[in-house]
């Protein structure tokens, strides 16, 4: 009988290059008196990646595509008292052209829209734009071979091109990596194979004798997965505020600049925290409008799909809950938009005058032909449900017609969009939504819909999970 530990396969992804594509934070949990959280450094002060967290999304990513039974053999069992090693390895990811950079956040009270009082923190994060090099070993033992691994090994690679999310706030657009060489190499050394053993072993000595995989026709749907990606146009000015102005004293001006747009890099950023943080309190808002103010029911609804600190479970217990809702970092060409100075002036609301000496200005941007498409919001649930959908399509709605504002000034009109066009993905149906561009003042909202490319009168199956979301609140 052949020993079920006997190793007759190694999958190997050998130094990967990745690069950074959002603001990686992996935080030591630890401040300096200065900073409320520092990111993970060796001894020799270098950042890196452990393997420990790159390990740990891919386990979920195998879990949502082939189920718990696939994840277990993968990634190991300790549970049920049913101990099996794991099979993949993950090193660790040293970062080459790390840039420090830091973002500041504050918890907004969602009844008042306003800060809370001492919540204010800041962080470190990895600058978009730092590389590293991944190594991944898959060990493939006689026990398994029944198992198509060599497919999961396909998703990893499909994974890793397409980007993965690692670190803190990943739901909020920060940590995500990509490999820069597409597709990813990897190779298959099958020991039952004479010319692949030979093969190991010069690929021990350094060597690559094989040609990569090259794969195709990948598993990657994921049960009750819902995305939505939405082609916006701004409006009017926006303004996410950076207050580090550096003033130039070469030049007089009674106007002191108080903030200017965020910046990363060359590029203007709407972070995701900004995004995310106007859908939930819009969110927040729909649902207590359906519900007639049913404050619990709202907050439940909220916190199990964007998450909560602390969460009281049936037996009494604290429970972390994680969000399912996942959006993207925007960032936007520079000569895609014009900044300029908008001076403002303090009112005394009670007289309606001036304040003397209280002429101050901003320097939002914006976006210089309004009829191209420039930015991009993706959203994307996990497990959603069909009263979850209802409330992105509400949404949506508010964001393509100008009515949900983002970043500061909204009372100034401020961080509006038109919506353009809309990609929506759903219980295995596509939605493409287009503006129908229309001189007719009263069309000037025409929209067109169409289904897996067909065009056809599909906005009953939209309007489905709204009144989904609107029976559940109601009761009906």
């Amino acid at each position: 009988m052949d020993n079920e530990a006997k190793i007759i396969k190694k999958i190997v992804f050998p130094n990967v290059p990745i690069k950074v594509k959002s603001p990686l934070r992996i935080s030591t949990g630890k401040n300096d008196g200065i900073i409320d959280m520092l990111i993970l450094k060796d001894n020799h002060g270098q950042a890196f990646i452990p393997g420990t967290s790159i390990i740990g999304v891919l386990r979920n990513y195998i879990y949502d595509i082939y189920g718990e039974k696939i994840e277990d053999v993968i990634f190991g069992n300790v549970k049920n008292n049913s101990e099996s090693q794991s099979l993949i390895r993950v090193g660790d990811v040293k970062l080459e052209n790390v840039k420090i950079i830091h973002r500041d956040g504050v918890a907004i009270d969602d009844i008042t829209n306003v800060s809370k009082n001492k919540a204010k923190y800041d962080f470190e994060m990895i600058d978009r734009g730092a590389e590293g090099l991944l190594n991944i070993e898959i060990t493939v033992r006689k026990k398994f071979e029944n198992i198509d691994i060599d497919e999961v090994a396909k998703t990893i690679a499909y994974i890793l091109d397409n980007g993965m999310s690692i670190g803190a706030l990943t739901t909020k657009g920060y940590g995500k990596i990509q490999t820069k060489k597409k597709p990813t190499p990897y190779y298959i050394f099958d020991f039952n194979n004479e010319a692949d053993s030979w093969a190991w072993l010069d690929y021990l000595d350094g060597k690559i004798n094989k040609k990569p995989v090259k794969y195709e026709n990948v598993r990657t749907n994921i049960s009750n997965e819902f995305t939505m990606r939405i082609g916006l146009s701004l409006n009017s000015a926006i303004m996410i505020a950076d207050t580090n102005v550096q003033e130039d004293l070469t030049r007089k001006s009674s106007i002191k600049i108080r903030a200017v747009q965020m910046k990363n890099g060359d590029d203007y950023v709407i972070p995701g925290t900004s995004i995310k943080g106007v859908i939930r309190n819009r969110a927040i808002n729909i649902l207590r409008y359906l519900s007639n103010y049913n404050e619990e029911k709202v907050i439940s609804f909220i916190d199990d799909l964007m998450g909560h600190g602390k969460k009281v479970d049936k037996d009494g217990n604290n429970k972390l809950l994680r969000s399912r809702l996942y959006v993207n970092e925007i960032y936007l060409k520079k000569n895609n938009f014009v900044s300029a100075k908008q001076p403002r002036t303090r009112i005394d609301s009670f007289t309606g005058g001036v304040f003397y000496g209280n002429l101050f200005g901003d320097e939002p941007i914006w976006q210089i032909d309004k009829s191209k498409t420039m930015i991009s919001i993706n959203l994307r649930i996990r497990k959603c449900t069909e009263a979850e959908a209802g409330l992105m399509l509400l949404i949506l709605k508010d964001l393509w017609l100008g009515n949900l504002a983002i970043g500061g000034g909204k009372s100034i009109g401020r961080g509006t969009f038109k919506g353009n066009n809309c990609l929506i993905k759903y219980q295995g149906n596509t939605f493409r939504i287009e503006r129908v561009n229309d001189d007719d003042d009263k069309n000037r909202n025409k929209i067109k819909i169409e289904k897996d490319g067909c065009e056809e009168d599909v906005q009953d199956i939209l309007e489905r999970y709204v009144k989904v979301l609107c029976g559940e609140f109601y009761g009906k």
